[in-house]
């Protein structure tokens, strides 16, 4: 029986989600939960992969069992074992071939900055960046990520993926709570895309880079033109969309 979970977690002290070798990943922490829990060798498959240090505030991953459970008691009963930074916000039955990472048709993603000084209460949660940070200019300059487009400039080495075009369905940066919040939905995302994006969009805000000069970069498909990438505490996976059934 397939059941599909959605979770939060605070990835400050993880090496991501998928389960690496002497390694500590979300991944690991809840399949360690649902075999103590149910007594079976269970493997979780989620929507996608974050790396060290990223968070979520929603993630969908999908696991099978040999016999069936109340939903009620699978959430109640992972929460128990799971530590105190992953939390599962709910079980339910999922069809035998609902698939987390192959049904997702968008992901959306939030980036948290905040104007410096550094402060305790966004240690390992927000970017610091410079106060002067024109979120106006952040803001008019993503939405040139807009679009189907090829995105290779905004890819970090180490990605083996078929193609580079994505369509971006929303990017935005406004400021709110304290926070400056870039946010953007697409139908997948390149490895750091997310982060190196967010560099760019800081640069343009510190009036390093020009709205022009983030058009030919992206036109120009070449990631040697991208400096830096922002840093992995920051970011968020915000929500996923499924293919109705």
């Amino acid at each position: 029986m397939r059941y599909r979970l959605e979770l939060d977690y605070i990835g400050t002290a993880y090496s991501g989600w998928q389960i690496q070798p002497e390694r500590r990943t979300v991944q690991g922490e809840i399949e360690t939960a649902l075999s103590r829990l149910t007594g079976e060798t269970v493997s979780v498959t989620g929507s996608g992969r974050t790396d060290a240090g990223v968070h979520a505030l929603k993630q969908t991953a999908h696991f099978d069992l040999d016999r069936e459970w109340e939903c009620v008691r699978l959430t109640g009963g992972l929460n128990h074992f799971l530590p105190s930074d992953v939390r599962v916000l709910g079980v339910e039955r999922a069809s035998d071939d609902f698939h987390a990472r192959y049904d997702c048709t968008e992901k959306s993603y939030v980036y948290c900055m905040y104007r410096a000084p550094e402060r305790a209460f966004f240690a390992d949660r927000a970017w610091a960046v410079d106060e002067n940070v024109d979120v106006f200019l952040m803001n008019e300059t993503a939405k040139l990520f807009v679009g189907e487009k090829d995105f290779s400039a905004f890819m970090a080495a180490g990605s083996d993926v078929k193609t580079t075009v994505r369509t971006v369905t929303r990017a935005s940066v406004e400021e709110r709570g304290g926070l400056i919040l870039f946010d953007v939905a697409a139908n997948g995302f390149l490895y750091n895309m997310v982060r190196i994006m967010t560099a760019v969009l800081e640069a343009v805000g510190r009036k390093r880079l020009g709205r022009e000069e983030v058009e030919l970069i992206i036109k120009s498909r070449d990631r040697s033109r991208v400096k830096g990438i922002a840093p992995a505490c920051g970011l968020y996976l915000k929500s996923q969309t499924y293919k109705e059934r």
